[in-house]
């Protein structure tokens, strides 16, 4: 079985928080991260699930790569990272929806959460904690884009985006609800 890569986005902000998704009918938290279309580069769809799950509006210049990091048995991840401006986790919202066991559509995210870096064993996967403490340093990661690149302005917009492909680079105008 050959192994599938899912691209995610570590969305950090200038206190050393990381912005964590709850994923619908699951006991954990998570970043935002998805499989990749055949056309999209790594970076392009950490933005594009970062827009899903989160409402994100970040292009694909405006990350850094990380690595690819074993992730599970079966799946890599492809890691970047972004420094935002601190904004309200609850103003996230997720437009990616799936079918439950009951067959109601449901958000794919259904919380969202900023968290500091020795609290993420209390809320992700031992497979996530693994990559996040173990393989890499969420710390030096901060520091650097801190201090190399400075946060960028990525608050949440609206439900109502459609027809928008932010992987593409472009970024929506704001829509009022």
């Amino acid at each position: 079985m050959e192994k599938s890569t899912s691209c995610g986005v570590l969305v950090l902000d200038a206190t050393g928080q990381l912005l964590l998704c709850h994923a619908s009918d699951s006991r954990y938290w998570d970043i935002p991260k998805g499989g990749r279309d055949a056309r999209e580069q790594g970076a392009q769809t950490a933005v594009r699930e970062a827009f899903e799950e989160c409402g994100l509006r970040l292009s694909p210049a405006q990350l850094r790569e990380i690595g690819l990091f074993r992730y599970r048995k079966e799946k890599d991840l492809w890691l970047f990272a972004v420094l935002v401006r601190h904004f309200e986790a609850k103003s996230c919202v997720c437009s990616s929806f799936y079918t439950d066991r009951h067959g109601r559509q449901r958000p794919e995210m259904d919380g969202f959460r900023w968290v500091a870096f020795e609290q993420l064993s209390r809320f992700c996967a031992p497979s996530l904690v693994t990559v996040l403490t173990q393989a890499l340093s969420l710390a030096a990661i901060h520091g650097q884009l801190l201090y190399e690149v400075g946060p960028v302005d990525a608050v949440p917009g609206s439900r109502n985006l459609s027809g928008i492909d932010p992987a593409q680079g472009r970024v929506p105008p704001t829509v009022r609800e």
